[in-house]
């Protein structure tokens, strides 16, 4: 096949497609086949292939795929025509400090989320609360999650932004009870495809809430810990706007401060430790000051900050605790904080 003048058959079938992939990846042979590391996302175990019979390369973890001109254009950085002529002259340059970047990097960077979701992207449950097929990049497989929550984040105009779905299960080892949070994001591939990922959302991150937030323009704002507690604080106390943030108690930082600017908050930890960190921040390992939602809020401008003292309550109890195990109504839940609200005098954290 001639291409631009070039006759592209007659490039590939003169090199040996093991060779020139394997002055970049450490092939082992096994059967027809060479497997190795793939060179164009991180992995522990080998899903990358070289089948020199057919002439081709497919790594089965993330997709890519390609004959010996399209390797050596995506491992080195060089157009179609100087692929060729590397090839034609069997002399290999290094990969290209793009590419090696792209190596290093998860393989999250190689799907980018759409915010705000476009329009009449299919929805993400399929029915029989089951979710649709969810693309997983970090292990390049597709699976079906049934959620016991799906908590949908907004932008202030009501647009969907995507999800943050609650999965329960059992651990095997301690036979307990375990939940997982991840975060589901529209996302646009290296190659243009459209698919619900495993995808965090972009750092800053959203907030919950965030509609309700802009429909309540005069309300303090009510920051509990989990869209879970989001949502009971939500439902209880209709004068406040409730919001929280995605990641748990360590991506309080990750997170987008800026709409709290103006308004009164106030925080309702978990009665626990993680909990008054994710709060008031806390040390690291290093001994450098990690800021927590009430330093956040109040270099975001926040009016004034207070906060509910649940010292007394069961380790990690919570509102939506006081409401659905308790079954405390939203009076008794109302006359019980007011007891409890302090007001902190919290200083903004000097950092970038």
């Amino acid at each position: 096949m001639i291409h631009n003048g070039i006759d592209v058959e007659a490039i590939k079938n003169s090199v040996d497609l093991d060779e020139v992939i394997g002055r970049y990846v450490k092939l082992r042979r096994t059967g027809r086949e060479s497997t190795g590391l793939c060179p164009f996302h991180e992995e522990g175990s080998p899903s990358f292939t070289v089948n020199p019979a057919k002439g081709f390369f497919h790594c089965f973890g993330c997709g890519a795929h390609g004959d010996a001109i399209g390797f050596i254009q995506k491992i080195t950085g060089l157009d179609f025509k100087e692929a060729c002529a590397q090839l034609g002259g069997h002399e290999f340059a290094p990969a290209s400090p793009t590419a090696r970047k792209v190596v290093e990097q998860p393989l999250e960077v190689n799907w980018v989320p759409l915010l705000p979701v476009p329009e009449a992207v299919p929805p993400l449950m399929a029915g029989g609360e089951w979710t649709v097929p969810i693309w997983n990049p970090k292990n390049g497989k597709l699976r079906r999650m049934k959620p016991t929550r799906v908590d949908a984040y907004r932008d202030a105009e009501g647009r969907l932004l995507g999800y943050v779905l609650r999965c329960e299960f059992v651990e095997q080892s301690s036979q307990k009870l375990k939940k997982w949070t991840p975060q589901v994001t529209w996302c646009v591939g290296p190659d243009g495809q459209q698919q619900w990922c495993l995808v965090k959302f972009p750092t800053p991150r959203p907030l919950c809430g965030l509609d309700a937030l802009a429909a309540k323009p005069d309300a303090p704002v009510l920051i509990p810990e989990g869209e879970k507690c989001r949502a009971a604080g939500a439902g209880a106390w209709a004068g406040y706007a409730a919001l929280t943030w995605a990641g748990g108690g360590n991506a309080v930082g990750k997170s987008d401060w800026s709409p709290v600017a103006g308004r009164d908050v106030v925080l309702w930890p978990d009665a626990d430790p993680a909990g008054r960190k994710a709060m008031l921040g806390w040390h690291n390992d290093a001994g450098n000051y990690v800021p927590g939602v009430a330093q956040l809020c109040a270099r975001a401008g926040a009016k004034s900050i207070r906060m509910i003292d649940v010292s007394g309550q069961p380790a990690g109890w919570d509102i939506a605790d006081a409401l659905e195990l308790d079954k405390w109504t939203p009076r008794q839940l109302a006359a019980w904080a007011a007891n409890r609200v302090v007001e902190l005098n919290v200083v903004a954290p000097d950092v970038t």
